[in-house]
């Protein structure tokens, strides 16, 4: 199976560009409201709070703009696939996601999403033939060494193959190079191939990716021998391969409490109202060995406790954790007194924290009425 972009239904098309009304301006305001929660959800489950809302903020300012203009775009809530491969690509060149083993290799610069670097980006915003060379030589790597390990102990399932249509998205590749990526046959281990030469630090982040994508599910003694077979081929020394393994499942363990604390936040803040977004949240945050624990209390609908089960959490984990339970609140756009209400609630899961909400609330709140103003502005001046 596979989830590349040209596997969904595109969005519609961008409506008039004509005058609106002040009901429909306040419509169109309040329907970007929801895409502006959404977006921040994915940005802050990314790990990187301002930096990766600000510069997720740019990369699709286009795309607020045809909202407004009446465009529909994928959404979390409805087309959760289509907007995961959207908001990777978006988000690439700025924080990688969490979610993605690879996203080590993204940050050292392999994506052209980056557009022209150095003296070149003076003339032109197209990337280098040099880095198309390298970004395609060292993506197709990424994405064989992964879809092989992925395949290792079982068959891809769509979670996997959407996994990789991710990646494929944020490494900013051609279609005509992408689109063969995304349906190729998995390689066994010892058909891998390392052409060129790979910079240590390059090699490091692939062998952590790799142990990461095996971590995802748990370990299988067939995955790690793919792992194993990937690192001697890139040269690595033994110690640092099981550096890196450790280094891989600290990260997933972490991901869990980080996960699960976001995950009963959500659920917390949004307990009188029927919501996808709990279980969106869980996908975006909890690597599948632990996920099944946050599905099933939602699918419980288990009353949420707050009992400082979460307070060892590192203090940027309890932001983004605070950060994405306002967006959660945020996401329909609530009335004065609703937006009460639930501040009340995600006061008492910032103390049961040991945080204080306010940080995170002021963070999303500015995030997203700057996003507004630049678009409410124009219209009030025309």
């Amino acid at each position: 199976k596979s989830h590349g972009r040209a596997n969904f239904p595109p969005p519609e098309r961008a409506g008039s560009v004509a005058a609106m009304t002040p009901a429909e301006s306040t419509s169109a305001l309040s329907n970007l409201v929801q895409t502006l929660a959404e977006d921040a959800l994915f940005a802050l489950s990314a790990g990187g709070g301002e930096i990766a809302l600000d510069g997720l903020a740019k990369r699709r300012a286009e795309a607020y703009a045809a909202r407004m203009k009446g465009g529909a775009l994928f959404t979390m809530k409805d087309q959760m696939d289509a907007w995961l491969v959207d908001m990777t690509k978006a988000i690439a060149p700025v924080w990688a996601p969490h979610m993605l083993p690879m996203g080590d290799v993204i940050r050292e610069k392999v994506t052209l999403e980056l557009g022209a670097r150095g003296l070149r980006s003076l003339f032109s915003s197209k990337p280098s033939d040099k880095d198309v060379i390298r970004v395609k030589r060292l993506g197709t790597l990424c994405v064989r060494i992964v879809r092989a390990i992925f395949a290792a102990d079982a068959p891809l399932d769509p979670e996997e193959n959407l996994n990789i249509a991710a990646f494929l998205s944020a490494l900013g590749l051609d279609p005509a190079d992408a689109a063969p990526l995304l349906v190729e046959a998995p390689y066994a281990a010892d058909q891998l191939e390392v052409y060129g030469d790979v910079e240590p630090n390059i090699a490091k982040a692939i062998v952590r990716g790799a142990w990461l994508a095996a971590a995802w599910d748990t370990i299988d003694p067939r995955e790690e021998l793919v792992v194993r077979t990937v690192a001697l081929k890139l040269a690595l020394p033994l110690p640092d391969i099981e550096e890196l393994r450790k280094e891989a499942l600290l990260r997933v363990e972490a991901r869990k409490d980080a996960g699960l604390a976001t995950v009963d936040a959500v659920r917390f803040i949004l307990s009188d109202t029927p919501s996808e977004l709990p279980s969106r949240v869980a996908v975006l945050m909890l690597p599948k060995c632990h996920r099944e624990e946050g599905e099933r209390w939602i699918a419980a609908d288990a009353k949420v406790t707050l009992a400082k089960k979460f307070t060892s959490l590192a203090s940027e984990e309890k932001e983004a954790a605070l950060g994405m339970a306002w967006a959660a609140a945020l996401h329909s756009d609530p009335s004065v007194a609703r937006r009460a209400l639930v501040r009340a609630r995600h006061d008492r899961i910032a103390k049961d924290l040991g945080r204080d909400g306010a940080p995170a609330r002021e963070l999303v709140e500015r995030w997203m009425n700057e996003q507004l103003l630049s678009l409410a502005a124009p219209l009030e001046a025309s």
